[in-house]
C-alpha cells in the first residue's frame, strides 16, 4: 500500500523522470555537458546536462562518449534541467582488470593501474612515456631482463 502511494506521488510530482537510463547523443567536451536520448520515452532528447565528476584538489576530464549508456537525474522532472550522473557497464562492455586492480585502461591498449594483491603499479604505453621532472629511483632498475 505504502509503495503504491509513493509511486503515485513520484509520478504526480516528478512525472517519473527523476532518475532515467539514457544514451549519450552529443558531447560538449569544452563545457563538460552531454545531451542524452531516452529510449523509453520515444527517444526524447534532454537539454545540456552537466556531467558529475570527482572533484576536490585534482580535476577529472573523463566524459561519456556518444552512444554510451548513462544514468541521469532530472530533479524537477523536466528533461532540460538535470545532470548526467555517469556511465554504467553493460553485458557488451565489461570493466577491465580484476577486483584487485584500480586504474585507467585506454582503447589503444595503454593503461595505468595499481594491483593491491601484488603491490605493483603497472604502466603500459603503446608509444612513449614522457616524464617532465626529476626521476628518483630508490630500488633497482631492470631493462630487458638485465638489472642496471
Amino acid at each position: 500500500m505504502m509503495a503504491t502511494r509513493l509511486a503515485l506521488i513520484y509520478e504526480k510530482y516528478w512525472g517519473g523522470n527523476m532518475i532515467r537510463a539514457a544514451i549519450v547523443s552529443t558531447v560538449d567536451a569544452e563545457n563538460g555537458f552531454v545531451r542524452v536520448t531516452l529510449p523509453d520515452q520515444d527517444d526524447a532528447v534532454s537539454g545540456d546536462l552537466p556531467v558529475v565528476t570527482p572533484a576536490g584538489w585534482a580535476l577529472y576530464n573523463g566524459l561519456p562518449q556518444v552512444g554510451e549508456p548513462v544514468v541521469c537525474t532530472f530533479p524537477t522532472g523536466k528533461l532540460r534541467e538535470g545532470f548526467c550522473l555517469g556511465a554504467y557497464w553493460t553485458a557488451g562492455k565489461q570493466p577491465p582488470g580484476s577486483d584487485d586492480q584500480r586504474g585507467v585502461w585506454f582503447e589503444d591498449g595503454s593503461f595505468v593501474y595499481y594491483d593491491r594483491a601484488s603491490g605493483t603499479l603497472q604502466i603500459k604505453a603503446v608509444s612513449n612515456v614522457h616524464i617532465d621532472g626529476n626521476l628518483i629511483v630508490t630500488g633497482s632498475i631492470t631493462r630487458g631482463g638485465e638489472t642496471i
